[in-house]
């Protein structure tokens, strides 16, 4: 999982990448030596000030200074941001870094209120057409001619929602004193859990109403993550993968089929199955792994009161990625790791990637794919069976999450939610293996990235294309991975073009997974 902000525009993101330089590899700084500091939002907010001051200027060259300051005070927020979330989930029994990362989240909505509000100044200003010209490219403010919803209650709003996500880091830290996924930690937790997500759909309900949506689906696919298809195709799709797929995956994914990934895995070892993917694929994948081993900018140790999560994010002030891996100490952790190590490379190869979270997803999931092309082959069948899994199981929690968004007033309960989820869970063939209805507490995504997991589904499509590439013609599926690892494409279906793959909406797609499943699992 890229776990890197949702910042507003995208075009916002590219401007900050194109003014900000590039990463100074060789002064590369060791992770323990990043230094936090609690944000100073008074001085941040004086930086706005000047900067909105400058707009109104006659000289380009004196304006981007001004913008320079700021964007250098936006990223050291998150990047201060995001060293106390990755110290809070090392330990969520630490109050401090719980202070901390606290402060921050409920001050993002206000840090991203002032960007908003520093682009709607440079669009009014008399050098508006130069600083397109010669910086942000041309049209770039015309999005900015209109009313700026920050300036009215959204910054409240989205203030809420972030008190409300940092309860659920609260209530996980709680979760601690039970053994995950038992019927005591059910008992003991879900209803709180489940609660606070009842609370977090109402609140987005209205976020979504706010701003001119009728349903949060559209808006969140539209406000955060620029998707080229639509919550309905997507919902379209998610009915066919449960078609076509869901009696293979009753058939195949069974206990059996697992025991490969049961073998312990020692964090040496994980690393050590990264480093020989890395060297088999050279170029900017090796590279990055050296960065990322000589600066150690990865917790991958066990921890038993780590966050029950594994993700990757970029520490813009410092230019560089950053993994963290919650082990299970079993094979697993391979996948795991070469998967966040994916979104590490992506971010490497362009200075903090800012394409859209599908495209983000497509090299993550395609490096785990290709990790099976670079001569160790025991966790194939494995991947497979995970394969199919993240088709049919991320496909339901996608499902359920569309519909969740639909319960209203008085339908939407906690008891409407466990009976949604066992509806949804059933129809795909989750009851497969056991399962209790309130597990879907247990989906980070729901509360800290809503509306994020049809990414996996549709970039899995796109990764395993990498796998049949490279097993047809060897070597393809990695020059294609090193050749787009850069890329500025912000939208999926865009990116699939400009890089030859198919679409997963593609007609007959779904049908030639099956066949590739079938072969390999059979």
């Amino acid at each position: 999982m890229h776990k890197s902000k949702l910042r507003v525009l995208a075009l916002i993101l590219a401007a900050a990448v194109l003014l900000s330089g590039c990463m100074a590899e060789d002064g590369a700084v060791t992770y323990e030596k990043m230094q936090y500091e609690r944000p100073d939002m008074t001085a941040l907010q004086q930086t706005l000030d000047a900067a909105c001051e400058a707009a109104v200027g006659e000289e380009p060259d004196a304006i981007l200074d001004a913008v320079y300051r700021f964007y250098d005070a936006y990223d050291w927020f998150y990047t201060c941001a995001t060293l106390a979330d990755l110290h809070y989930c090392a330990d969520l029994t630490d109050f401090y870094w719980r202070q901390e990362s606290d402060y921050c989240a409920q001050h993002s909505a206000e840090v991203d209120a002032a960007l908003e509000t520093l682009n709607y100044a440079l669009a009014q200003s008399p050098c508006r057409e130069a600083l397109e010209a010669e910086f942000f490219g041309m049209g770039f403010f015309d999005s900015y001619e209109g009313e700026n919803l920050w300036e009215g209650e959204l910054t409240q709003l989205l203030s809420q929602e972030a008190q409300l996500q940092s309860q659920y880091y609260v209530l996980s830290e709680e979760a601690l004193d039970y053994d995950p996924g038992t019927e005591e930690y059910y008992n003991a937790c879900a209803d709180s859990m489940a609660q606070l997500l009842v609370d977090l759909i109402e609140l987005r309900q209205k976020i979504a109403d706010y701003c001119g949506y009728r349903d949060y689906a559209q808006f969140a696919y539209d406000f955060y993550y620029y998707r080229d298809y639509t919550p309905r195709q997507a919902e379209a799709y998610l009915e066919q993968i449960r078609q076509a797929l869901v009696p293979l995956y009753r058939e195949t994914v069974t206990e059996d089929v697992w025991n490969p990934s049961y073998v312990s895995c020692s964090e040496k070892q994980a690393l050590d199955y990264v480093r020989q993917t890395a060297k088999n694929l050279g170029g900017t994948v090796e590279a990055a792994f050296q960065l990322m081993e000589r600066a150690k900018l990865y917790d991958i140790a066990y921890g038993p009161n780590k966050y029950n999560a594994s993700f990757e994010v970029y520490l813009t002030s410092y230019w560089e990625p950053f993994i963290f891996l919650n082990p299970t100490l079993t094979a697993c952790d391979k996948l795991g790791l070469v998967h966040e190590f994916g979104h590490f490379c992506n971010d490497y190869a362009s200075y903090g990637s800012y394409t859209g979270v599908d495209v983000s997803e497509f090299f993550s999931q395609g490096m785990e794919y290709l990790s099976l092309c670079c001569g160790d082959s025991t966790l194939t069948q494995v991947k497979m069976a995970d394969s199919l899994s993240i088709y049919v199981e991320q496909a339901a929690y996608a499902s359920f999450e569309q519909q969740m968004y639909r319960l209203t007033a008085e339908d939407l309960t906690v008891e409407a939610l466990y009976s949604l989820y066992e509806e949804t869970v059933v129809s795909y063939g989750l009851d497969n293996v056991e399962y209790d209805r309130r597990e879907f507490v247990d989906i980070t995504h729901y509360y800290t990235n809503p509306m994020y997991i049809i990414s996996y589904v549709v970039s899995n499509d796109a990764a395993m294309q990498l796998y049949q590439l490279e097993q047809t013609s060897s070597g393809a599926g990695k020059a294609l991975y090193e050749e787009n690892l850069d890329t500025e494409e912000w939208y999926f279906l865009e990116f699939l073009d400009s890089a030859g793959l198919e679409s997963p909406f593609a007609q007959g797609r779904l049908q030639e997974v099956k066949s590739t499943f079938e072969e390999l699992l059979k």
